[in-house]
């Protein structure tokens, strides 16, 4: 099973690329992955824009990946179309999913998105992604890291992340993110730039023990990773040059304008010098006289219109001193104002460069363990509502299964069959008029599919009058009742699964609740192996997906009946993938409270825990204890399931139904159920305010069940 690890960046300033290339450069070069056999790479921005695949592409890493990246830049957040990409990501992480490796997840920054921080959230959340923060501190003093603590504390207070693995603190006591430097003002900063590495070192040793956040690393910022090449500078001038040997090797440390009076030559290491190309005679002399000890890294000739006897004779002796020589057309001060705009910081185009960068970074990795990394979705797996809703259909459409639709009139219903018909969730057969049915999807612009199967009911209601008084007979049934009944197209469809035409129905869109089961409970009837029916609701939650039950067909089940409840809502669990922990619910916790609701749950729990010995059971339990981990340990401290229940089990319909429609209007939660459990065949309903999306699941939940 592959990990997913997610890069997160928490600032504008950060440099993401050298973060996630050292670290793809640290994996390439060990003999051993230590994430496994394989390592695979995308991001959430464009391809032109991700310079990470650039540098992979042009220089390194041949072993590792890369998938497609998957563009959010230009998407607005919520947007039908940003969802569609954030299902994309779900996707592509699931067709990696049985390899033995890595999958690592570049982020998207705030100067690339607006919204980054919510995109990024989303994802790492619906992919159970292990989550690393990058961000910077401008300072190593004890004043900026509390500052930086705050600001962290109040991030992760409103985006509750799961399963963080740590922060890297980038470019630590950096003197360029206080303040925006033009290119000169860097040049000389970088000159001038001086720190102890006892100080360093001190200074590390502070930050870390004062951060209360898991530091997986900090890497100091280093002058010498941010020096520009002779080459760059010409790139972006749109000079011409006179090429010398081994010119992408030449790095600048200073730019120095000469002019006949300055006495600067002397200090002109890796200096690049701007010289008029009028000046060139006195450079010429002052450089061989007073400057023969020093290394000119190249020379820019401005106002260069024609090229003289003598300044070819210069340009000659300078190239045999294998110093790079530039030339433009504008002056000294066009020329030096634009070069104030040069970007000073990473050259993705020389390897040498890239390779002292990588090493440099990686270097504060090799002490990062990554085995123990906290990946809570190894033990306690939790679906995410978006990965939860692809693993539906992708589930769905490994069998394709024939689900029938009797509301067949209602729009929703018309479209939910579109989209799952085009999705290979399942073959949607609709219960009706096929004239009427194509001319209510003409009007509502939905271009259903002529695949679709259409029944016609009245020419098959009396098909079924003789069924219908065979398994009612016991009731009194008529033939002249049976007529009646089966004018419900529900009753009909209903008759139709019996006689296993099809392999499930779904109905409720514009019928009660009562209208959907009571057929079902009459005439498919329960499954030998279990006594009742029930029903579980899949709550999805921003996080992960809940299951509650039963809301919405036992009134008031005994502790027989709660029993079998769970053990049927635990097996219907197993189906999605999900592994039961399971909270038998009362308004008492352990042995805190007495009366007769409380030994209800507390008999029903026994009862489980001796039908079902390996299934993970608490109860009697409060709500508060059977979700929070803290609160577990003040109310059930030897609790099985401590705080991480995903399956809850009300003790009768009033508390359940009251506190599943609480939950999904105060939190406006998808809401997807009532699943029927313990029939032969599986029926479900819709709740009337149902949406498209809804309808959709609960067909691929129906086709799944079948």
């Amino acid at each position: 099973m592959s990990r997913i690890i997610m890069l997160v960046p928490l600032n504008e300033n950060i440099n993401l690329t050298t973060i996630t290339s050292s670290l793809i450069y640290l994996i390439s070069k060990r003999k051993k992955n230590i994430f496994g056999k394989s390592c695979f790479y995308f991001s959430l921005i464009s391809n032109l824009m991700d310079k990470t695949r650039l540098v992979m592409k042009k220089y390194f890493f041949k072993n590792i990946i890369s998938l497609e990246n998957i563009d959010f830049s230009k998407q607005y957040f919520n947007s039908k179309k940003y969802h569609m990409l954030v299902n994309q990501v779900i996707e592509q992480c699931y067709h990696q999913k049985d390899s033995d490796g890595l999958i690592l997840i570049q982020g998207i920054n705030k100067n690339q998105h607006v919204y980054a921080d919510q995109i990024n959230y989303e994802v790492s959340q619906n992919i159970n992604a292990e989550v690393i923060f990058i961000e910077y501190l401008k300072a190593w003093s004890v004043e900026n890291i509390n500052e930086k603590e705050h600001q962290i504390k109040i991030f992760l207070k409103f985006y509750k992340y799961k399963n963080i693995a740590g922060f890297i603190f980038d470019n630590l006591n950096s003197p360029f993110i206080q303040k925006k430097y033009n290119f000169i003002e860097k040049l000389n900063i970088l000159y001038s730039y001086k720190k102890n590495k006892n100080i360093l070192k001190i200074e590390k040793d502070i930050f870390l023990k004062n951060m209360c956040f898991p530091v997986l690393t900090c890497i100091p910022w280093n002058r010498n990773l941010f020096r520009p090449s002779v080459i760059e500078i010409c790139n972006f001038l749109n000079a011409n040059i006179i090429d010398v040997k081994n010119i992408k090797n030449f790095f600048i440390k200073k730019i120095i304008i000469f002019n006949q009076n300055n006495n600067n030559i002397k200090n002109c290491n890796y200096s690049l010098f701007l010289v008029c190309f009028s000046y060139l005679e006195v450079f010429f002399y002052e450089f061989f006289i007073k400057s023969k000890k020093n290394k000119i890294i190249g020379i820019i000739l401005t106002g260069i219109s024609k090229f003289t006897k003598n300044i070819l004779y210069f340009i000659k002796c300078l190239k045999n001193k294998n110093i790079p020589i530039l030339y433009i057309n504008t002056d000294i001060i066009t020329t030096l104002s634009k070069l104030q705009k040069f970007n000073c910081d990473i050259n993705y185009y020389n390897k040498t460069y890239l390779n002292k960068i990588f090493k440099y970074i990686s270097s504060h990795f090799q002490d990062i363990n990554f085995n123990t990394f906290t990946n809570k979705t190894i033990n306690n797996k939790k679906y995410s509502p978006k990965k939860f809703c692809f693993y539906l259909k992708i589930l769905s459409k490994k069998n394709i299964k024939r689900i029938i639709l009797p509301e067949a009139y209602e729009p929703r219903i018309l479209k939910a069959a579109e989209i799952s018909n085009d999705l290979g969730i399942a073959e949607c057969i609709l219960l009706g008029n096929e004239k009427k049915i194509f001319q209510i999807a003409s009007d509502k612009g939905i271009n259903l599919s002529k695949n679709i199967k259409i029944i016609e009911p009245n020419l098959i209601r009396e098909n079924y009058i003789s069924r219908l008084i065979e398994l009612r007979k016991h009731k009194g049934m008529t033939e002249f009742s049976a007529v009646s009944q089966l004018q419900d197209n529900t009753v009909l469809a209903t008759l139709i699964l019996e006689a296993n035409k099809v392999d499930g129905l779904v109905s409720g869109s514009i019928n009660t609740t009562a209208n959907t089961i009571r057929p079902a409970l009459q005439i498919i009837k329960t499954n030998p192996v279990y006594s009742l029916v029930s029903s579980i609701f899949f709550m999805l939650f921003p996080q992960e997906v809940l299951i509650y039950g039963d809301c919405a067909i036992n009134v008031d089940p005994t502790a027989e009946e709660l029993a079998e409840i769970a053990i049927q809502s635990a097996n219907s669990a197993k189906i999605f993938g999900i592994e039961p922990r399971i909270a038998m619910l009362s308004y008492s916790s352990g042995h805190s409270g007495i009366g007769f609701q409380v030994e209800k749950v507390r008999n029903a729990t026994a009862i489980v825990r001796l039908k079902q010995p390996n299934l993970i059971i608490e109860g009697p339990i409060q709500y508060d204890a059977a979700i929070s981990r803290h609160i577990s340990q003040l109310k059930l401290p030897n609790s099985s399931i401590s705080g991480s229940a995903n399956i809850f089990i009300f003790p009768d319909l009033n508390s359940g139904n009251i506190t599943y429609k609480a939950v999904q209007r105060s939190m406006d939660l998808i809401c997807i159920g009532p699943m029927l459990q313990g029939l032969r065949k599986p029926v479900n309903d819709l709740s009337r305010g149902a949406s498209i999306d809804d309808i959709v699941y609960t067909i691929a939940l129906t086709a799944i069940q079948s």
